[in-house]
């Protein structure tokens, strides 16, 4: 990766803490408070006890939601799965076996073909909206010339056992797409859909280890003064958590209560860090399509060999520290590291389809106590610009604002 830097719910649930909700930018999740709650509404043989209690914006609410969630991404070819010699003699022995046998024989047993288009010739900056009309209307016209459908139009139905689509986004990720229907209608599908955008399924808006998908939440829609009820408690020593609807009912549970860490580190990067911020903007003004969030530890950046962060740097010069002194603070700087990454494409003439990165650096506070007596200056410095969530007491190491250049 090649980076260029480059210039329904409830509301007032805390009428206190109102105006907090109310600041001018993206918020994810509140700070928890303990509150006397009736757990009998939603589990039974629990009476009232005290549980910590949250509000979820509009956000925090689609990325712990564990319902499935429906993104567009391009069709950029499929892979056709023929059926080999070996299946005519599995069809023939399903034949004389017993019918609760047959699930054994699967047909599994295929070749296959790989087919990709290239969809890059349809991002030209600077298009306005009767180029993009005219230039759709031609791509049309060469529908038919297209390799991909030439091909498909030779393909023998017979033959084949499944299609399987293949998506890509502006990213470069490909995901598979299953195609209802027969054959011949999975074959018809790729002609009739191929370089154009098609509605995916993903199980929920958490999709992997740290990676949730932003597609799938409107950004231009977010009202900031909406809030949702997110309350976590234990029963048995074993930890739960909820999102309440506003009759005080489970709109639904939390699987993985680490993910509300998460949301926590998310808020409180997002309040600390300027090019993140500018970012989220565009994508609530519209002028942003937002891709993917990603959080990763460990990290690959070795910051005893790399550039001392920007942060650092300015308390060294501030505080007059030695070079000798540097390199011990180098060392625990490579300790409890966490990467987040929010990935956007921007909406301009300038930028085109490019695809804009933005990685933060979140650094685990207790990670200096090895400089603490030694260097208690620096230590001290840092320690105004950490802040406490039950994540843990971070701050803002590095951050990134530029380009992917995948060529």
């Amino acid at each position: 990766m090649l980076m260029k830097n480059r210039p329904t719910a409830t509301n007032n649930l805390f009428p206190k803490n109102k105006d907090k909700l109310c600041q001018d930018r993206i918020w994810v999740i509140s700070k928890g408070r303990y509150t006397d709650f009736d757990l009998s509404r939603i589990w039974d043989g629990v009476k009232k006890e005290r549980v910590m209690e949250y509000h979820l914006s509009e956000l925090g609410r689609y990325l712990l939601n564990p319902n499935p969630i429906q993104i567009n991404k391009k069709l950029v070819g499929c892979e056709i799965h023929y059926r080999t010699p070996f299946y005519k003699m599995k069809e023939n022995i399903r034949r004389i076996l017993p019918q609760k046998l047959h699930g054994r024989l699967k047909d599994n047993s295929s070749a296959s073909e790989v087919l990709k288009a290239d969809w890059e010739t349809d991002t030209i900056p600077g298009k306005d909206d009767d180029f993009e009309s005219h230039l759709k209307k031609i791509t049309e016209l060469l529908r038919p010339y297209n390799p991909i459908i030439k091909r498909i139009g030779k393909i023998d139905p017979g033959k084949v056992f499944e299609v399987i689509g293949t998506c890509e986004d502006i990213g470069g990720h490909l995901s598979c797409l299953n195609i209802q229907g027969s054959v011949t209608e999975q074959l018809d599908y790729i002609k009739e859909n191929i370089l154009k955008d098609v509605g995916v399924i993903l199980e929920k808006a958490y999709i992997a280890d740290g990676l949730f998908e932003m597609k799938g939440f409107n950004f231009k829609s977010y009202d900031k003064n909406k809030s949702y009820r997110l309350i976590k408690f234990s029963i048995n020593g074993r930890s739960k958590a909820c999102v309440l609807d506003s009759d005080n009912k489970v709109e639904f549970w939390i699987d993985d209560i680490s993910l509300v860490q998460y949301l926590q580190l998310f808020d409180q990067l997002i309040k600390i860090d300027p090019k993140l911020n500018t970012s989220l903007g565009l994508c609530t003004a519209g002028k942003g399509e937002p891709l993917r969030l990603l959080f990763s530890k460990p990290l690959e950046i070795d910051y005893s060999e790399a550039h001392l962060p920007e942060v650092y740097r300015g308390v060294f010069e501030k505080l007059n520290i030695e070079t000798n002194k540097k390199d011990v603070v180098k060392r625990v700087l490579n300790n409890s590291k966490v990467g987040i990454t929010f990935n956007y494409v921007p909406q301009s003439e300038y930028d085109g389809k490019k695809l804009i990165v933005n990685f933060s650096v979140m650094h685990n506070f207790r990670a200096l106590e090895p400089i603490k007596d030694n260097l208690p200056q620096v230590y001290s410095e840092i320690n105004k610009m950490a802040s406490v969530t039950e994540a843990g007491k971070f701050y803002l190491l590095d951050s990134f604002r530029g380009y992917k250049n995948d060529k």
